[in-house]
């Protein structure tokens, strides 16, 4: 049976997240104990004990010991792991059959910043739409809808103030433009060129993508492992965590990805050192989720999904400090930039599924 201080470390060295209550810990001795109860030919000492033990503490507190008993451990607050963890087991699929379409709508709001004829400064959130009609043949024709809308909401200023003094070019003319392509090549095929993608020129089906533009040969290639998978988009983020959340958010919204290549996604985020639950109720658009994110110690990146269902919602930047320059005069706490996605299937393209 362990000691007190023993049983201690234990608990201490879990990943970092919420604070053991006295009733966690009494589930903890309480698993032990029954350990401990077992004939003598089946209870385990040294490093055996340790995993035991800390496979206990995960079930007290509600986080997986897939990591404790195979692989890397989460690098995630125990709170962040257990909402990806529910998501991982409840994610599903999105089923495009033939002569239907993958629709995905992003309502992407960003701030823009100006100043006064007079020199006042102007900080707004600017909406722009984007809609895309995916076929369940990639080498049919997309089809694009976006623009910005004219929707603004004010940080930093007002209507009124622009009238009176103008908007110093913080604001574009409202325009949707539509775009049509076999493979999602608006306005034709690509073609080699300097400084273009490594997918320019090449047919439909042999495009390999990357995790903001997958294609079904990449989603197909990517490490079925959570730790492989962590460790190649950490690799293609340079190291970034930051980076690592959109590259996940580009495949976790992919028309190709099934619901056990979101899953392995999750579980590969419990691996992000520092990424915490910033918010148990953020709010994209009227959709309500939980934000997972990670701070540079000005901008704070955040993924927002829903636990529930494992959908993916948006993902949102927050300053964390008093804004200066660009943003002078945002406070700490404002989002800067957000975005807000849905996904279906539609029957027609042009035509937002129900």
């Amino acid at each position: 049976m362990w000691t007190d201080s023993e049983l201690d470390q234990a608990l201490a060295d879990q990943p970092a997240g919420p604070a053991f209550s006295p009733e966690a810990r009494a589930r903890v001795l309480a698993a032990l104990r029954a350990a401990d109860a077992a004939p003598a030919t089946t209870r385990r000492t040294g490093k055996a004990w340790w995993l035991a033990a800390a496979a206990a503490v995960a079930v007290a507190t509600g986080v997986s010991a897939t990591f404790l008993t195979g692989g890397p451990a989460p690098q995630a607050s125990a709170a962040a792991v257990q909402s990806l963890e529910q998501a991982s087991t409840v994610v599903g699929d999105v089923h495009v059959g033939s002569g239907q379409y993958y629709y995905t709508a992003s309502h992407d709001w960003s701030l823009g910043a100006a100043q006064t004829r007079t020199g006042k400064h102007l900080d707004a959130m600017e909406e722009n739409v984007n809609e895309e009609w995916i076929p369940a043949n990639r080498a049919d024709d997309w089809l694009r809808r976006s623009g910005y809308t004219g929707r603004h909401t004010w940080i930093v200023g007002s209507d009124e103030l622009v009238k009176a003094e103008g908007d110093g070019g913080l604001f574009e003319s409202t325009k949707v433009s539509e775009q049509r392509g076999a493979c999602g090549d608006w306005g034709g095929r690509q073609t080699p060129e300097l400084g273009g993608s490594p997918d320019d020129g090449r047919p439909c089906d042999q495009r390999i993508g990357n995790f903001y533009e997958p294609t079904p040969r990449f989603i197909a290639q990517m490490p079925t492992d959570p730790a492989q998978l962590y460790d190649k988009l950490l690799t293609a983020a340079h190291g970034d965590k930051s980076t690592v959340l959109k590259e996940a958010a580009g495949v976790l919204v992919s028309a190709d990805a099934d619901h056990t290549v979101r899953s392995t996604v999750y579980k590969a985020l419990m691996l992000v050192p520092g990424l915490d639950v910033t918010d148990n109720a953020a709010n994209l658009d009227g959709q309500r989720g939980v934000a997972l994110g990670v701070s540079n110690g000005t901008l704070r990146q955040e993924i927002v999904i829903d636990p529930g269902t494992g959908r993916y919602i948006g993902d949102r930047l927050t300053l964390v400090v008093d804004g200066s320059e660009y943003w002078a005069g945002v406070k700490a706490g404002s989002v800067v930039e957000f975005t807000s996605v849905r996904i279906g299937v539609a029957e027609k393209i042009g035509v937002a599924p129900r």
